[in-house]
């Protein structure tokens, strides 16, 4: 199977790669991938593949049913692109100012459209039925994966899994988490209102400053008192604003930050106590208080028996298998594993002996060794047979 895989992916490489540079030169920001999504349903329809009706948006899901029973097997890429000016020179360089797929977006459609174009000319390897969801705005809250799954694309569905790229890692290394694979985050803003007045008299005043500090060292306190000391999380107050010149105490200020943490529910409770403790503070000093707080991804909780999946798939391609460290950056992968089984792995696509593929994603100078696209594509292609009992 392994060398059936790589000779399949020695076939498509060059469109492959001819994919991601068309992506590549024309990125689209979230909730506007508008020609993105034009591209990829041209492209899903002229291989035969089916779109699902009633998807909202610029997300497009396809549809590949193969000739004997089976799973329904969904794998998942996100299209959009980020606000970031491209700084790379390379013949392939985003035409559109100010845009870049600065976290390779790009190359998770390139690898699921040419996953596509494999199974759709082998529906040999078909087994059941397939789902290819391209789906928007994984950059910006409240996220295209909410709105996919309020579609029913998971309805029907026993398992999806997503790929991500990761400048972190040298190519030939697959990272998998057997347990919480990206965190909760929460965003929280509270305006805090006093009354303004003359910096000569502030006793015919009451002052927002002053109480937004207490608030803000309060808030620090809550999450070390909240979680499990061995849990992971964070909180930060990320701005505090009000108030221009020295002689006029200011009637408002306005501050804000994020929560993180690997567990769902702790957000909440993290919030309730935000509610409590500002107004608690604001109303002892006089003061009122608006808080208003945001849940943006769940936490990501990979489903171990398919992590087991695609261990084994990428171990019989012969590439490293790390487990993945903790960290709390964000994924609205999230909302489809809370509905099914599921994973989500990283594929290395950094040169060790090219620093510049190792450039942070998110970044203007971010650039990625191209030949860890095949190695994303194999893996894609061997933890399919591998869930369809192939490999």
């Amino acid at each position: 199977m392994k060398e059936m895989i790589k000779s399949l992916v020695t076939e498509y490489e060059s469109k492959l790669l001819d994919t991601r540079h068309h992506l590549h030169e024309n990125p689209e920001l979230s909730f506007q991938e508008y020609k993105t999504a034009e591209y990829i349903r041209e492209n899903l329809k002229n291989m035969g593949i089916e779109l699902q009706e009633g998807i909202s948006g610029t997300s497009t899901v396809g549809i590949l049913k193969g000739s004997e029973p089976g799973p329904c097997i969904a794998f998942r890429a996100d299209i959009d692109a980020l606000p970031v000016e491209e700084n790379n020179d390379l013949p392939y360089k985003s035409k559109t100012p100010g845009i870049m797929h600065a976290c390779g977006h790009d190359t998770h459609v390139a690898c699921l459209l040419t996953l596509a174009d494999i199974l759709s000319s082998h529906k040999e390897l078909v087994k059941g039925t397939v789902k290819f969801v391209f789906q928007a705005a994984e950059e910006k809250l409240p996220g295209g994966a909410k709105q996919l799954c309020a579609d029913g694309v998971m309805n029907d569905i026993d398992v999806i899994f997503g790929m991500h790229c990761s400048s972190g890692y040298p190519m030939g290394i697959v990272e998998v988490c057997h347990a919480v694979s990206s965190a909760a985050i929460g965003v929280y803003e509270i305006k805090i209102h006093g009354k303004g007045g003359h910096g000569s008299s502030p006793h015919n005043a009451l002052n927002p400053v002053p109480v937004a500090c207490m608030v803000a060292n309060s808030l620090n306190q809550i999450l070390a008192e909240k979680k499990d000391p061995t849990a992971c999380g964070v909180f930060t107050v990320s701005y505090i604003n009000g108030g221009q010149y020295p002689n006029i105490i200011t009637d408002t200020v306005t501050m804000g930050g994020n929560v993180r943490t690997l567990d769902n529910d702790l957000i909440l409770r993290v919030f309730d106590t935000i509610n409590a403790v500002t107004k608690g503070i604001c109303e002892g000093y006089g003061l009122t208080c608006e808080v208003t707080t945001t849940v943006g991804y769940p936490a990501t909780v990979n489903t171990p028996r398919y992590a087991d999946v695609i261990q084994e798939a990428a171990t019989a391609m012969e590439y490293e298998v790390i487990e993945k460290a903790t960290a709390l950056g964000g994924e609205d992968f999230a909302y489809y594993v809370m509905e099914k089984p599921g994973a989500f792995f990283h594929v290395g696509m950094a040169d060790p002996e090219r620093p510049i593929t190792s450039t942070p994603h998110h970044n203007g100078q971010f650039i990625l060794d191209e030949r860890g696209l095949r190695i994303a594509l194999e893996t894609e292609i061997a933890v399919y047979l591998k869930a369809t009992g192939q490999m």
